[in-house]
């Protein structure tokens, strides 16, 4: 066997901790929701307040759901108001978008960047996450303080479901059909293009 034979043999076989082979890239990540409505801001939502763990206090914003498609006049033909509902769950066994999830990591199963705001769910949902670092007023916290403020976006059938966690707690906060979107989630939507005109291209 040629040395070059050699190599390709070393590289073609399966990761030793049993991951994808290396010749067999992972399809690319869904960026984007689809659906005949999409949300719109109406304005200024209620400051939203999250407790456990130092808690935050957040600007938000006020939606609606909106068809893609208009009349004449340019106006949307349908229209809609979310009708939230929120509860506080065990983050060992929480309920977000009619699905379970045993672990706030089931919310990321797969990432191309741990650092990029998209992942996919146990069950291959696409999620749209942000978050914020825990203040800090000096050097030390700087160097020190490691925890954040963590939200999960999932869209399905026109309607938001957020599930919020403070890093070292035990428990979540999960907002069905999300009237009231804290700010760092509309940043990270809008940034992200989140609606796209069906048909175009991924990226």
């Amino acid at each position: 066997m040629g040395l070059r034979d050699f190599i390709k043999g070393v590289f073609g076989k399966a990761s030793p901790t049993g991951g994808p082979r290396t010749d067999t890239p992972a399809a690319p990540l869904k960026r984007r929701w689809a659906g005949e409505m999409v949300p719109r801001q109406t304005g200024p939502g209620e400051r939203i307040e999250h407790s456990g763990g130092g808690g935050i206090c957040c600007s938000s914003v006020r939606l609606e759901w909106v068809s893609r498609e208009k009349g004449e006049n340019g106006t949307p033909l349908r229209a809609r108001t979310p009708e939230p509902r929120t509860g506080t769950m065990p983050e060992s066994a929480f309920t977000a978008a009619g699905k379970t999830y045993g672990a706030l990591r089931q919310l990321t199963c797969r990432q191309e960047d741990e650092r990029g705001p998209w992942a996919l769910d146990r069950y291959g949902r696409a999620v749209l996450t942000a978050a914020e670092r825990f203040p800090c007023f000096d050097s030390s916290d700087y160097l020190y303080e490691k925890r954040y403020f963590r939200w999960f976006l999932l869209c399905e059938d026109g309607k938001f479901t957020c599930v919020y966690h403070t890093d070292g707690t035990d428990t979540v906060t999960v907002t069905e059909d999300v009237l009231d979107l804290d700010e760092p989630c509309w940043k990270a939507m809008n940034g992200e293009k989140c609606f796209e005109e069906p048909g175009s291209q991924d990226r």
